[in-house]
């Protein structure tokens, strides 16, 4: 049962990180350039791998011996992540560089 309430916590937290940062590309792909509407989309993508990831940690915290396909697919989320938040960082670049 504490692992539910720390797993919820954690997204919580995450989504509190993350709602100003989509706030703001949100205001400025309405307000001011159209590829942040396009920015906006992809970090709501790395939204949904970082609280995934979070699930998985959560499944890989109640095991005493979490599996490695678990630690990897945790890891692969994470790194998808990243690879949108600079991918979404390339395409800023590239359309407004």
């Amino acid at each position: 049962m504490a692992t539910c309430r720390w797993s919820l916590l954690f997204r919580t937290l995450w989504i509190a990180v993350f709602t100003p940062i989509l706030i703001g590309l949100l205001a400025g792909g309405i307000f001011g350039y159209p590829v942040f509407l396009g920015v906006f989309v992809i970090w709501l993508g790395v939204l949904a791998c970082v609280l995934r990831a979070e699930a998985l940690n959560a499944r890989a915290r109640a095991q005493e011996t979490p599996s490695a396909r678990l630690l990897g697919a945790r890891a692969g989320w994470m790194l998808l992540a990243l690879v949108l938040v600079f991918g979404s960082a390339g395409l800023v670049r590239a359309v407004l560089g």
